[in-house]
């Protein structure tokens, strides 16, 4: 795996899924035509803190793109596409 662009962006909880993860919009690209109404992500919800995780919550989602390479397993690949933090919203500059 190579690192490729760190990013910080403004989520939104819309709901919990079965299999421990959780269902979040991510707030910039609501709206937006090219994203077809918005780009959605299914984070691990052991990610989220406690105070964080009720519905309608909102938070800044951090992680940094990867760029897979020939011999990284797919089971590397999943695990990077689920390395993500989260940061309240009222800690962020």
């Amino acid at each position: 795996m190579k690192p490729g662009t760190q990013f910080r962006e403004p989520a939104q909880i819309l709901m919990h899924l079965n299999g421990g993860f959780t269902k979040v919009a991510l707030e910039r690209t609501m709206g937006s035509g090219m994203a077809d109404g918005g780009i959605y992500w299914d984070i691990p919800t052991d990610r989220i803190p406690l105070h964080l995780r009720a519905i309608g919550s909102r938070f800044i989602v951090i992680t940094q793109s990867m760029r897979p390479e020939p011999q990284d397993s797919a089971d590397v690949i999943r695990a990077a596409m689920h390395d993500v933090a989260i940061e309240d919203l009222s800690h962020s500059g």
